[in-house]
């Protein structure tokens, strides 16, 4: 279903729609003590939020600049609506493949699902996959995404960095998205300073593979 409740605004021709910040599926203080409530208040009501404002903002305008046919303003705009567009999206996956530890958090799938199966086959194990996927992670310079894909033409899974807020798709359209794991410095700072390293480690602790496997099986 989809992530936002949407409301029609309608654009020349196109039909754009406005965005409201999901709903997660648990507190603020849920996926404690991997990430504070703190954290997540500031990561969730704050940053996501913001590029949600953001988003609408520049669509609203987008409508009033279409029928001025000011092309100087209608990149400006498009390039903030890919920028706040894609936070959406990244952010959106990032908390769904997330959980509290005292539910689905941290909990690997069961030996006999297409995911385990799928994991053991391209990586061997779940710790060479998790410490790879760590390595090149913290590896990006500046803000970006360390993402699990999957190969759409080899059906293999892999890693994949994309830069700022640009999504999977954008940059390749041949990946699909099955976990997020965001190296924003918002996304840790609170809790663990410049320390990237500890929160990689940390973060599996947290992740809901059982959302990991409904994006995989929807695309193998």
């Amino acid at each position: 279903g989809d992530v936002y409740k949407r409301q029609v605004h309608g654009i020349g021709m196109r039909a754009l729609t406005k965005l409201t910040l999901p709903k997660l599926t648990y507190g603020l203080s849920g996926l404690e003590p991997v990430l504070s409530k703190e954290l997540v208040n500031l990561h969730y009501n704050k940053h996501h939020q913001n590029y949600v404002n953001n988003y609408n903002a520049a669509i609203e305008e987008l409508d009033k600049t279409v029928t001025k046919n000011d092309l100087p303003r209608i990149v400006q705009l498009q390039s903030a609506i890919g920028f706040n567009g894609g936070s959406c999206i990244n952010h959106t996956m990032y908390w769904e493949n997330l959980a509290p530890a005292s539910g689905a958090g941290g909990k690997l799938p069961a030996s006999s699902s297409a995911l385990h199966k799928q994991i053991m086959k391209d990586w061997g194990s779940f710790d060479a996959m998790i410490k790879f996927i760590n390595k090149k992670t913290g590896d990006i310079k500046g803000s970006g995404w360390g993402w699990l894909v999957l190969d759409k033409t080899t059906k293999a899974t892999g890693f994949m960095q994309t830069p700022n807020q640009d999504t999977v798709v954008a940059v390749d359209p041949n990946k699909v998205p099955l976990l997020a794991i965001d190296i924003w410095e918002h996304a840790f700072y609170v809790d663990y300073k410049n320390v990237k390293a500890q929160y990689l480690n940390e973060i599996w602790k947290i992740v809901n593979w059982e959302t990991v496997q409904q994006r995989l099986s929807s695309h193998i």
